[in-house]
């Protein structure tokens, strides 16, 4: 496993990243560990969730605990149907953590952009293409169809962009791992006078309100624009890539 994707996993998907490299650098010139990015992907997350769940079906993108429970709930009432529709985006997002693997395991060994954050920047670009894609498919076309394009890159996005300042590990794509860790900062910071985890905590703070206005953001967005929505969602991702790539780790 590539070391920029393994780690211990709490549960919720917010790992406790290893750094890619051993030899320490400057987090403030890499842009791809700022904070300020973490809560741009984050605030893409609450798009790609927010719009799976309130125009495609009723089903989440990104939290794939939410579908488990949706899958169990379709099969005990008798409604088949209602668990295929959430158990397409568990295996999508599978796919999407293999894929993701795989590039890492395929640059790693070519040793291409060592050192350098380019390839992340051609992650958020390609999603920005799928997402157009998701935009352009139909209402009536049936919803596993972009719930898989929506589940596979958030997958890519959430192994892709794992920690932010000081190895602090974060989830772009869904809430739960960094709620407990925001409140574990705050616990640190305001208990035991820690300032530094103080400073971490109005971090996590501010990546979960942006997961949360992200959602708010599309679904109502979506009462007017209806499928073409997630289009924002693109623009996004575009001007994450061409950030990533314009001020790439060093």
């Amino acid at each position: 496993i590539h070391p920029a994707c393994e780690g211990p996993a709490d549960g919720y998907g917010n790992a406790q990243a290893e750094p890619l490299h051993k030899k320490k650098m400057e987090q403030k010139n890499r842009v791809v560990d700022g904070a300020v990015l973490a809560m741009v992907l984050s605030f893409l997350g609450g798009i790609m969730d927010g719009y799976s769940y309130a125009v495609r079906g009723g089903v989440f993108a990104t939290g794939q605990t939410g579908n488990l429970v949706l899958v169990g709930y379709g099969f005990l009432n008798g409604n088949p149907l209602r668990s295929l529709k959430a158990l397409v985006p568990i295996i999508s997002f599978w796919f999407g953590i293999f894929g993701a693997q795989h590039l890492l395991h395929k640059m790693e060994q070519s040793g291409k952009w060592k050192g350098q954050d380019h390839w992340k920047s051609t992650v958020l670009m390609v999603e920005a293409v799928l997402l157009l894609v998701v935009g352009a498919i139909p209402a009536s076309v049936l919803d596993l169809i972009p719930n898989t394009l929506i589940s596979f890159m958030a997958a890519m996005q959430f192994c892709c962009f794992r920690q932010f300042g000081d190895n602090a590990a974060y989830a772009s794509v869904f809430c739960t791992g960094n709620m407990r860790s925001c409140a574990e900062m705050y616990y640190q910071g305001l208990v035991l006078k820690n300032s530094t985890a103080l400073k971490k905590a109005y971090q996590y703070s501010g990546i979960i309100l942006c997961f949360f206005a992200g959602a708010v953001f599309i679904i109502a967005a979506s009462r007017y624009w209806g499928v073409r929505t997630i289009w924002a969602g693109a623009g996004i991702a575009l001007a994450g890539g061409i950030l990533v790539h314009r001020f790439p780790g060093r």
